[in-house]
């Protein structure tokens, strides 16, 4: 079997390319940053199965099946997001996707899933991945899942202004948004950096320079993506819109909003073997 692995993170392809080593009759892994670039692909290679996120920029995963299954492409379609709404399932499964696995997942997940391909029979979906808490618990599974590290997450006092930030906004489906996770630097960078095996020792040295390197940058945009389904803290589904980073004391975008929210919870979250930090969910709805 030949799978070509579709997403705009390089960190999660790396994370789907490392996690198809538990599926059996594997003979090959193509990658592609984006449909377009998957198109090109398809055109030029043979591909058994595709595996692709949803939302990616440009043309998205869903537009992407919908394209080249009018074009006559026959091979199995499985979906790795972090879209859990029942509704994206079906949309997705009436398009002609065989299944959709939400992030985070685990390698069994995944092979037990491409093992149905052969079988014809139906795909599992955990409708656990896609429940909605404050609880400190599911903030540690969606990480624990995303890093395979174990993760302490403790209530704590909200994230230091005079530390350097990452926010992430989340926006619904009709683009307003609705949700963000602040953090301080300390836990964007062991993420970043635990999400593509960099040793603590050099995630500690990008948190006290005060600024991410881009590749720790983009791997704090994946942890922030697998976050989407608690940080809204009950409210509506929503999706990652963008990551900013905030220099020590630099006021966010929509200041007033954020710091006025409907609802907002923090933690202090430590992940195995890394410095821990401070993280804000908050709920503007």
């Amino acid at each position: 079997m030949r799978v070509l692995v579709v997403d705009d993170s390089r960190a999660m392809r790396m994370i789907i390319k490392r996690e198809l080593r538990a599926v059996e009759g594997l003979d090959d892994v193509l990658e592609a940053d984006s449909a377009e670039a998957a198109i090109n692909v398809l055109t030029e290679e043979a591909v058994d199965l595709v595996l692709s996120d949803w939302n990616m920029p440009g043309m998205s995963g869903f537009e992407f099946l919908k394209l080249i299954r009018d074009a006559g492409w026959n091979g199995h379609f499985g979906f790795i997001t972090s879209e859990a709404a029942e509704s994206t399932r079906i949309q997705a499964l009436e398009a002609g996707a065989a299944f959709l696995l939400t992030k985070p997942f685990t390698g069994a997940d995944l092979a037990h899933n491409i093992s149905l391909l052969s079988t014809g029979g139906s795909s599992s979906y955990d409708e656990a991945t896609s429940s909605t808490s404050e609880e400190g618990p599911s903030v540690s599974s969606v990480l624990e899942g995303l890093l395979h590290r174990g993760v302490t997450v403790t209530k704590a006092d909200p994230p230091r202004r005079e530390m350097a930030r990452a926010l992430a906004r989340y926006v619904n489906t009709a683009g307003e948004f609705k949700a963000a996770c602040m953090a301080e630097i300390t836990f964007a960078a062991s993420a970043g950096a635990a999400l593509s095996m960099v040793p603590p020792a050099t995630a500690s040295e990008w948190a006290r320079s005060g600024a991410l390197t881009e590749m720790i940058a983009q791997n704090f945009y994946e942890v922030a993506n697998v976050l989407a389904p608690v940080v809204s803290l009950g409210g509506p589904h929503v999706r990652l819109s963008d990551v900013i980073m905030l220099a020590d004391f630099e006021k966010p975008p929509d200041a007033e909003r954020i710091t006025n929210p409907a609802k907002q919870v923090n933690f202090n979250v430590t992940i195995e073997g890394y410095e821990s930090g401070r993280i804000a969910l908050i709920s503007l709805s």
